[in-house]
This record gives structure tokens, C-alpha cells and sequence, in this order.
């Protein structure tokens, strides 16, 4: 695969961590879903056309979701509401994944390669 197609390729990606969430926060929000990757993905459109304020969103909303993922984190992850403290175990794993995710494509869109290709 081509370095172009690459970077082409991670910004429509990019909205695998922001919908990443556990099938049972998921069941009442597909429509949420629809909207969000219709909108990331005509944001990639957009910054693969050359809109160097795209690419600026792009990072921008990783960065946002990286930061609302590590602020969600402890307090969702082990709830005490029995008395006795449960670790909600698919809510941290997947969490640490989008959390990991997001700091990745925060850092493979702000490279020099991604700026050239489109011209910003």
C-alpha cells in the first residue's frame, strides 16, 4: 500500500475510536453512530481536497475524545452501587483501546507526511 493511500486512509479511519464503546452503549444510539461517520468522513473528504482547517478539526476531535475518554474513565470503570466495587471489565478495555487509538491518530495526523498531502 502506497504512503498516499495510507494517509488517505486514516482519515476515514479516524472514526473507529470516536464510536468505540462497549454492544451495550451502543444499542440506543445507531443513529448517533450514522451521524458522527457521515461527519468525520466528509471532514477526511474535506482535508484530502486540501481544507488545511479539516485536518486542524481532525486533530482537534481526536485530541477532544483521547481527553473525554481519560475523564469518563475513572468513573465509569468500577461502579459501587451494591456495596461491593465492580470493575466494568468491556467499558475499560475498550476505553483503553479508543484512548489509545485516538493518541495515535493525534500523532500520525500532526506528521509533516499528512500536511504535505494535502497542502497546508
Amino acid at each position: 500500500m502506497g504512503s498516499s493511500i495510507f494517509i488517505r486512509a486514516l482519515f476515514f479511519l479516524q472514526i473507529i475510536p470516536l464510536i468505540l464503546y462497549p454492544p451495550s452503549t451502543l444499542t440506543g444510539g445507531l443513529a448517533i453512530i450514522a451521524v458522527a461517520a457521515v461527519a468525520v468522513a466528509g471532514l477526511g473528504f474535506l482535508a484530502i481536497r486540501g481544507r488545511p482547517w479539516a485536518l486542524t478539526m481532525s486533530i482537534f476531535i481526536q485530541g477532544f475524545n483521547a481527553i473525554i475518554r481519560i475523564m469518563m474513565f475513572f468513573s465509569h470503570a468500577v461502579s459501587v452501587s451494591t456495596g461491593t466495587p465492580v470493575t466494568d471489565w468491556p467499558y475499560v478495555l475498550v476505553s483503553l483501546v479508543s484512548i489509545g487509538l485516538s493518541i495515535w491518530f493525534l500523532y500520525r495526523l500532526d506528521r509533516a507526511d499528512v500536511r504535505l498531502l494535502i497542502g497546508a
